[in-house]
C-alpha cells in the first residue's frame, strides 16, 4: 500500500515538473510574463491573489488600451462590449461554438465603439498585428474555474494570454500517459464542465512529456488533431514536444497563426494544418511583387479551406482587393463557392460570360467565383475554335476576336477594377493552361497575380518532348512552386489515411476462334468494302476485343462485389464504394447488372453523359439493333426514372447527396471521369477500378478514398453509425499495381522540381516555340511539293483533284496509295499548323508568312475532307459495332475474379533484400506472403523491381537508365523463353539485387557521388583524359567531404552557394554550369 502511494506521488511529481519546464520555456526563451498559480484553495471561489479566474483579464486588457491612447470612456465601452460577446446564454456545444465564432470576428477586426461623448465611433483594436512587441504576452498556470451556468469547476494546467484575453489553453501529461487523454480532458471540459471558459479559446493543446505535442480548436474531434511540424517535404522529421512549443508559440507566428489560421467553416470552428499556414506565409511573401506560383497540396490535404485563408489574408492587407476564383468544372466551381460561403465569405457567383465581365467591369464585389469557360468566346476548350478544314483560329487572332466582342458590348471603358488583383485556379493542371487560360489572362490584364492550386501538377519530368503536353505543364503556366505538401507527408501527418491494393483477375477465354472468325468475315461480307475500309474495321474489331467488356465478365466482376457487400468491408453501415469504369457504355453495362441484384436502388452511374433525342438521330446503324448510343439512352433515362429526378444535373446531385451522407442507401458508385476529383465522401471506402486510366488521373482517383472517416449521424446530430475507416483500399480489375506505385513516387517525389525558376520555364518554353516551328516549316515544304505535283498536272480545280485522287489510272499507281500519301501530307500540315497557332506571337514570323500558313492548312484540309467524302474513306466502322458486340457476348468466357494480391499482404520484407539474401528463400517468402499465389507474387516484384530501381539511383541517370534497359532486356527474355512464375521471381529478385549492389566502379570511385560524377561525367564536360577524370573526381569528392556545411545539399541554402564558389576555384577550368551540374549529382547522391 505505501509503496503504491509512493507510486502516485511520483508520477504527481513528475507532472509538476514537466510543467515547471515547460513555464520556464515560455518564460525565458519565449519572453511571456508569468502571471502566477491561480488554483483555487479547496471550496474558494478565487485564487491566491484573492481574484475569481476569467477568460478575459480585466486589468491586463485596461493596460494595453491604456498604452495604445485609448481613453476611458472607450475602455469602458470595449470591455462591456467584450463581455457581453464572451458571455455564454447555453453550454450547448452548438451555442459554445457560435459564441466563439462570432467573438473571434471582434477579436480580429476590432471592436466599434463610442470615441466621444457625442456619440462617434471607431474601431478599437484588441492586438497590434503591425508591431507584435507592443502586445503582452502572459501564461498563468492551474487556473481554477467555476462555469458560472454549469456550477462544475475544473482546471486547466495552462493558460495563454495576449492583452488580457485567453486564447490558448494547454493540458498537460506525464510521459507514460498518451496524449490523447489530454485531447479527451479538453473535450470534456468544452462540453461538459467549463464551457463559458473557451468562449475566447482558439487553441487547444495536448501534450505529455519528451514524446507529443498536438493542437487544434473547440470542437475539434480526436481524428483531426495535428502535430506541429517543420515547413519540409522530408518525412520523418518530426519535432520534439519541446520544440513545437518554441516554434508554435513563437510571438510572431502565434499571432501570425491567431489571425489567419481560424476558420468557421459553416459552424463547424476549424484551424489550419501546419502546411496551410506555410502556404500562406509563402504566398504573403511573393504578393508584393505578384509573383505567380503554384501551391502544389496533395489531393485531400485540404486546399479548398487554404483558398479561404489565403483570400482572407489578401483581404486584410491590400487595398481595394479582388479575388477571383477559377476552375474548369461545374461540380468543383459549386463546391468552392459553397466553401467560401461557409467560411461567411459574401461571394458573387458569375455563371455566364455576360455576368462575369459585368461584374469585374463595376468592381462592386471583392470574391467571385466561376469557371474559366466564361472568359472564352465558345463554351468549352474542346470546342477548338477550328474551321470545317480542322484548321484552328491562331491565338492572337482568337484573342483578338475576344478583346472585339468585348469592345462591342462595353466599349472602351471595359477594364478589371480593382487595385490588387489576384486570381486563384482550382486543378490549375488541366485546361487552364489551354487558349481559355490565355482569354482569362488576356481579360484580367497583366497587373494579376495568378495562383496555381493542385494535387497532382503535370510534372516536367513525364513531358518529353511532347508539345501539348510541355504547353500544359504547371510550372510553364504559373512560375515556380508556391509551397509543397506530399501526399507521403500527407499520410504521416494522418490528413490522410494509407492505402491498400488489391488485384483481382478475370480471365476471358474464347469459346471457338474459329467460329468468330466465320461470323467476323460472314459481318463485313456483301457490303464493298475497300481494302483500307476493311483494315478500319478489322482495327476497330482489335480495339473492341481488348477494350469492350463482354456480358459475362461484367457479371463476373459484379459478382465479386456484391461477395464484399455481404460478407466483406462493404456490409458496414459506415462505408460504401465506388467503381471506375472503363467507357460510359461499359458504366451503364454494370449498371443494368447491379439494377438486377441486390444492390437495387442502393447503385447509382454518374458519368459526363446527358442524353438527348440527338443522340439517336446521329446514330450510324440499323434502328431494330440495340447500338451504343441507344443502350446508354435507354439506361441513362432509367437512371433517372429509379431516381425520381427528371434529368441529368438533378441526379448527380441526388447521387452525391445520399452517397455521402446515407452511405447505407448508396452503397455503389459508379463512375468514368467525373467525380475523380474534387469530390469528398469520407465514407467511400474501397475503390474499384475496371479502367486503363494512369498518371495524375490514376492518382487522383485513388485519392477518392483516403479520406478520413466520420461517424454517420442523423438530422438531429445523432451517431447512427460509428466510423471505423482505418485505410482505403483498391481494388483493381486491370492489373495496376505498378501504375499505382508508379503514381504514388511521383507524386511524393518533389526533387523533381528543384531548381525550376524563371528561366528555366522560358527556357522550355522557348524549346517549345522552336520544335513546332521546325515542325510547321517542314510540313509546309512537303505540303509545297505536293502542290508542284498537283500544279504540273494541271490539277487546280478541287473536283478534278477529288477525281484525280479516286480514279485508277495508268502509270500513276493504286489511287488507295496516291490517297494515302496525300493524306499523311496534308494531315502533317494541318496538324503543324495548329501546333503552332498559339505559339506565332512568340515566333519571328511575319504577319504575311502567318496568314500565308493559314491558307495552306484550310486548303489541305479542305482538300482531305473532299477527298475522303469522293472515295468513301469516311466509311464509319462504328455501323458494325452491335453485331460484333453481340459476337463477342456469345464467345467470350470470364473466370470467376481471382484475387491474385490480398490488400492484407505485408511485402515489407521486400525492402530487405541485399547481396547477402539468399534468392531462392525470398521468393518462397513472396509465393507464401500472397497467399500461394506466385502469379500474384511476380507481379508484386516485378513493381517493387521498377521502384527500387528508380528510388536506389534517382541521382544517376545514367545508372538508373542502365539498369531500366536491363530490367526490360530481362521481362522480354523471361516473356519469349516462357520462365515458370517461380523462375520469374528469382530472375527479378536477382535484379533488385544488382541495382542495389550497383555497377562496378573504377578503382578509386567507390561511393555513389564518385560513381554517380563519373557515369553522368558528359553532364559536366570533364576531360577526355580518364585518369584525369577519376583525379577530379576524387579531389571534388574528399572536398566535399572535409568542407561541405551541414545544409549543403538544400540548393536554396547559403552552404550550397559557398561549396558551389569553393569548386568553382578548386576546378577553375570548369564553366559555371558544369560546376552546377557537378554540385546537382553530388547532392542527389550522398
Amino acid at each position: 500500500m505505501n509503496s503504491l502511494y509512493n507510486m502516485a506521488n511520483y508520477q504527481e511529481q513528475r507532472e509538476r515538473d514537466y510543467q515547471s519546464t515547460l513555464v520556464k520555456r515560455f518564460q525565458k526563451e519565449l519572453g511571456y510574463t508569468y502571471l502566477g498559480n491561480w488554483q483555487y484553495a479547496q471550496g474558494a471561489a478565487v485564487n491566491d491573489q484573492g481574484k475569481a479566474n476569467f477568460p478575459i483579464l480585466d486589468d491586463e486588457v485596461r493596460a494595453f488600451l491604456t498604452k495604445q491612447g485609448r481613453t476611458e470612456l472607450q475602455i469602458e465601452d470595449v470591455l462591456t462590449q467584450l463581455k457581453s460577446k464572451a458571455r455564454l446564454a447555453d453550454p450547448k456545444k452548438n451555442s459554445l461554438t457560435q459564441c466563439n465564432n462570432e467573438l473571434y470576428d471582434t477579436l480580429i477586426m476590432g471592436v466599434k465603439s463610442l470615441s466621444t461623448l457625442e456619440g462617434t465611433h471607431e474601431d478599437v483594436m484588441l492586438f497590434d498585428f503591425d508591431n507584435i512587441s507592443n502586445n503582452h504576452f502572459a501564461i498563468v498556470e492551474e487556473v481554477s474555474y467555476i462555469d458560472p451556468l454549469l456550477g462544475k469547476n475544473k482546471r486547466p494546467d495552462i493558460v495563454v494570454y495576449v492583452n488580457g484575453i485567453a486564447l490558448a489553453v494547454i493540458e498537460l501529461k506525464r510521459s507514460l500517459v498518451n496524449y490523447e487523454e489530454g485531447i479527451k480532458q479538453h473535450l470534456s471540459n468544452e462540453l461538459d464542465f467549463i464551457p463559458s471558459f473557451f468562449t475566447t479559446v482558439q487553441f487547444t493543446i495536448a501534450s505529455n512529456d519528451g514524446v507529443d505535442f498536438c493542437y487544434g480548436t473547440i470542437g475539434t474531434p480526436l481524428a483531426f488533431w495535428c502535430k506541429w511540424k517543420r515547413d519540409t517535404t522530408k518525412v520523418g522529421d518530426t519535432l520534439s514536444e519541446q520544440e513545437a512549443y518554441s516554434m508554435f508559440f513563437n510571438k510572431e507566428n502565434f499571432m501570425f497563426f491567431f489571425r489567419y489560421g481560424v476558420l468557421n467553416d459553416g459552424g463547424v470552428k476549424k484551424v489550419l494544418r501546419p502546411h496551410q499556414i506555410y502556404a500562406i506565409k509563402a504566398a504573403a511573401g511573393r504578393m508584393p511583387k505578384k509573383e505567380s506560383g503554384v501551391i502544389w497540396h496533395s489531393q485531400g490535404s485540404g486546399k479548398s479551406l487554404t483558398m479561404v485563408a489565403l483570400a482572407a489574408y489578401i483581404r486584410r492587407n491590400y487595398q481595394n482587393p479582388r479575388v477571383v476564383v477559377i476552375t474548369d468544372r461545374k461540380e468543383l466551381d459549386i463546391q468552392l463557392a459553397n466553401t467560401f460561403i461557409k467560411g461567411g465569405n459574401k461571394l458573387h457567383h458569375a455563371y455566364s460570360s455576360s455576368d462575369l465581365l459585368e461584374t469585374l467591369n463595376q468592381g462592386e464585389e471583392w470574391l467571385i467565383c466561376s469557371l474559366i469557360h466564361k472568359f472564352g468566346a465558345h463554351t468549352s476548350e474542346d470546342e477548338a475554335e477550328k474551321d470545317e478544314s480542322g484548321t484552328k483560329v491562331s491565338l492572337d487572332e482568337y484573342l483578338n476576336d475576344l478583346q472585339a466582342i468585348i469592345a462591342q458590348k462595353y466599349g472602351s471603358n471595359f477594364s478589371v477594377k480593382g487595385e490588387n488583383i489576384f486570381v486563384f485556379v482550382d486543378e490549375c493542371h488541366r485546361t487552364q493552361s489551354g487558349r481559355l487560360h490565355e482569354a482569362m489572362k488576356a481579360i484580367m490584364g497583366k497587373e494579376i497575380m495568378l495562383i496555381g492550386f493542385t494535387g497532382t501538377p503535370l510534372l516536367k519530368k513525364d513531358k518529353g518532348d511532347k508539345y501539348k503536353a510541355i504547353k500544359n505543364m504547371s510550372e510553364l503556366t504559373f512560375g515556380p512552386y508556391i509551397h509543397k505538401y506530399l501526399h507521403k507527408q500527407a499520410v504521416e501527418d494522418k490528413v490522410i489515411l494509407d492505402l491498400q491494393y488489391e488485384y483481382r483477375n478475370v480471365e476471358q477465354q474464347l469459346t471457338s476462334k474459329s467460329k468468330i472468325d466465320q461470323k467476323l468475315a460472314a459481318l463485313t461480307a456483301g457490303r464493298d468494302l475497300t481494302p483500307e475500309q476493311q483494315k478500319m474495321v478489322e482495327e476497330r474489331w482489335a480495339t473492341m476485343e481488348r477494350i469492350y467488356s463482354t456480358k459475362e465478365r461484367i457479371e463476373r466482376i459484379g459478382y465479386s462485389i456484391l461477395d464484399d457487400l455481404g460478407y466483406g468491408l462493404l456490409k458496414n453501415d459506415w462505408c460504401n464504394a465506388m467503381l471506375v469504369a472503363g467507357s460510359i457504355y461499359q458504366a451503364y453495362r454494370y449498371y443494368e447488372f447491379f439494377s438486377r441484384s441486390d444492390l437495387k436502388g442502393r447503385c447509382s452511374v454518374v458519368t459526363s453523359y446527358d442524353p438527348a433525342d440527338r443522340d439517336l438521330a446521329n446514330d450510324s446503324a440499323d434502328n431494330n439493333k440495340t447500338t451504343e448510343a441507344k443502350y446508354k439512352y435507354d439506361w441513362a433515362k432509367q437512371s433517372f426514372l429509379d431516381a425520381g429526378v427528371r434529368n441529368a444535373e438533378e441526379y448527380e446531385e441526388w447521387a452525391k447527396g445520399v452517397f455521402t451522407s446515407r452511405p447505407a442507401q448508396m452503397k455503389l458508385l459508379i463512375v468514368v471521369n467525373k467525380l475523380l476529383t474534387g469530390f469528398d465522401a469520407p465514407s467511400a471506402t474501397i475503390l474499384y477500378i475496371d479502367s486503363e486510366i494512369k498518371d495524375h488521373t490514376l492518382f487522383q482517383a485513388v485519392c477518392r478514398v483516403n479520406r478520413l472517416g466520420e461517424d454517420i449521424k442523423d438530422k438531429n446530430g445523432n451517431v447512427i453509425a460509428k466510423t471505423h475507416k482505418e485505410f482505403g483500399r483498391i481494388v483493381s480489375f486491370k492489373n495496376l499495381f505498378n501504375s499505382i506505385e508508379e503514381a504514388v513516387v511521383k507524386f511524393n517525389d518533389g526533387s523533381g522540381f528543384e531548381g525550376l525558376d524563371d528561366a528555366d520555364i522560358e527556357g522550355l518554353l522557348n524549346s517549345v516555340v522552336v520544335k513546332c516551328k521546325e515542325r510547321l516549316l517542314a510540313a509546309t515544304e512537303a505540303y509545297k511539293g505536293l502542290k508542284r505535283i498537283w500544279e504540273n498536272k494541271d490539277l487546280t480545280d478541287l473536283e478534278a483533284l477529288a477525281d484525280y485522287y479516286v480514279s485508277e489510272m495508268e502509270g500513276e499507281g493504286l489511287a488507295q496509295d496516291r490517297r494515302n500519301v496525300m493524306y499523311s501530307i496534308t494531315s502533317g500540315m494541318v496538324t503543324a499548323y495548329n501546333n503552332m497557332s498559339d505559339f506565332f506571337g512568340k515566333s519571328d514570323f511575319t504577319p504575311e508568312q502567318i496568314n500565308q500558313f493559314t491558307a495552306y492548312s484550310r486548303e489541305a484540309g479542305t482538300i482531305q475532307c473532299k477527298v475522303r467524302q469522293k472515295s468513301g474513306d469516311n466509311f464509319d466502322p462504328r455501323t458494325l459495332d452491335p453485331d460484333m458486340r453481340q459476337i463477342l457476348d456469345q464467345h467470350i468466357r470470364a473466370e470467376e475474379a481471382d484475387t491474385l494480391v490480398a490488400s492484407s499482404a505485408d511485402f515489407s520484407f521486400l525492402d530487405m533484400i541485399d547481396d547477402a539474401t539468399d534468392t531462392e528463400k525470398a521468393a518462397e517468402k513472396a509465393i507464401k506472403t500472397a497467399g500461394g499465389n506466385a502469379k500474384g507474387a511476380s507481379e508484386i516484384i516485378e513493381g517493387k523491381a521498377r521502384r527500387v530501381n528508380t528510388d536506389w539511383n534517382s541521382g544517376d541517370e545514367e545508372e538508373m537508365m542502365l539498369f531500366s534497359e536491363k530490367l526490360q532486356a530481362l521481362l522480354d527474355y523471361l516473356k519469349e523463353s516462357k520462365a515458370t512464375e517461380m523462375e520469374r521471381i528469382m530472375a527479378l529478385i536477382d535484379h533488385i539485387k544488382a541495382v542495389k549492389h550497383g555497377n562496378n566502379a573504377l578503382a578509386g570511385l567507390d561511393n555513389k557521388r564518385c560513381k554517380a560524377l563519373w557515369n553522368n561525367r558528359h553532364l559536366w564536360h570533364a576531360p577526355e583524359d580518364k585518369d584525369e577524370v577519376i583525379e577530379l573526381i576524387k579531389k571534388i569528392d574528399s572536398y566535399i567531404f572535409k568542407n561541405a556545411s551541414r545544409d549543403w545539399r538544400s540548393p536554396d541554402s547559403n552552404a550550397s552557394c559557398y561549396l558551389r564558389e569553393d569548386l568553382q576555384e578548386l576546378c577553375p577550368s570548369l564553366s559555371e554550369q558544369d560546376i552546377y551540374e557537378i554540385y546537382r549529382l553530388a547532392a542527389s547522391n550522398s
